[in-house]
């Protein structure tokens, strides 16, 4: 008999609709304590889920060779057919910050794509496929138990960007700073993707949601430390950027043993949220560039509405998901 694995896919297809929740930004200006906690808080979360879950379903389904081959295939087909049709409107929003040369835009491109992708939400792509195989054959030498440790070590270096104002100056501080010259952000496979993927694999391979039983109060244990951080870090003014928390591995680790064990038996299309959860984070980013543009000079001041923004991304995002899920299976 089949797992119930259903409050695992309603949690990705809202996991979709709070990554255009955190690109849109509706409440930052209205009502900035709100815009906050959404954005930076909940909205970050997201991504964790994500790669855990990604984890979890690739161990689970006997990661030998050949299913190694075909996931791996799949995942690399999907983010360089997204990663070409978002080439355009990745020139485009660069053209905005600076002028780049044709050498450094062909180095740049390159950048991109094995970094962080050719539009700033593709990154996440990037870092599965590289977290994936990077935890594959690290598990043919070593232990699960080493691969664990070694990605908290990598996601200890990724948090100097969120405690970035703790840093002395220094040495070491010019380095990281030629780092994020480079680099522009720690928020990647390896200092990102490894801990996360690798603790679904070892949820996967142990069981452990067989184990732990009362996963929810942990969660909501770790989510009000996770907010208790979060503040800290903003009212102190550490922050580069809010991609890492030290509290969102505790929480993602039994909110997702939590959903696990959460079975949800309603009359539902749960496949089909799952689908649509794929469709909408890799399409939202094609409407967060082109809503302004169409809005030219004369009407762009609507997309200062944050809104309007979150519906203007929103609702096409959807139709464009319908036609997607129906019409191009090359996008899915």
């Amino acid at each position: 008999m089949r797992k119930n694995y259903n409050a695992i896919d309603l949690m990705k297809f809202i996991s979709a609709f709070l990554v255009i929740l955190v690109h849109t930004y509706p409440f930052y200006t209205s009502v900035p304590t709100l815009g906050f906690v959404t954005s930076n808080i909940v909205g970050r979360v997201v991504i964790p889920f994500f790669f855990i879950a990604a984890g979890y379903f690739f161990q689970k389904g006997n990661p030998n060779p050949a299913r190694f081959k075909k996931y791996t295939f799949k995942l690399i087909r999907l983010y360089l057919v997204w990663s070409i049709l978002y080439i355009p409107l990745g020139i485009h929003l660069l053209n905005g910050f600076m002028e780049m040369t044709p050498v450094l835009w062909a180095a740049g491109s390159f950048l991109a794509l094995v970094n962080f992708g050719t539009y700033f939400h593709l990154w996440y792509m990037a870092a599965l496929i590289f977290a994936i195989c990077f935890c594959y054959f690290y598990l043919k030498k070593f232990s699960m138990k080493s691969l664990l440790i070694l990605g908290f070590i990598l996601f200890l270096f990724g948090c100097l960007e969120t405690y970035y104002g703790l840093l002395p100056s220094g040495a070491f501080l010019d380095a990281f700073n030629i780092y994020l010259m480079i680099f522009f952000t720690t928020r990647n496979g390896l200092f990102f993707g490894i801990l996360f993927v690798s603790l679904g694999m070892y949820i996967a391979k142990t069981d452990l949601a067989e184990k732990i039983k009362h996963g929810w109060i942990y969660s909501g244990v770790f989510f009000v430390a996770l907010c208790v951080e979060a503040f800290s870090i903003k009212n102190l003014g550490w922050a580069i950027d809010y991609n890492f928390y030290f509290m969102v591995v505790p929480f993602s680790f039994f909110w997702f043993i939590t959903l696990l064990n959460t079975k949800l038996n309603w009359k539902v299309d749960f496949v089909a949220m799952r689908e649509y959860s794929v469709i909408i984070y890799f399409s939202h980013g094609i409407f967060l560039e082109l809503i302004p543009i169409l809005l030219g000079t004369q009407y762009g001041y609507l997309f200062d509405s944050g809104v309007f923004r979150l519906f203007s991304v929103l609702i096409p995002t959807l139709l464009l998901s319908y036609l997607i899920k129906h019409k191009i299976p090359l996008l899915k």
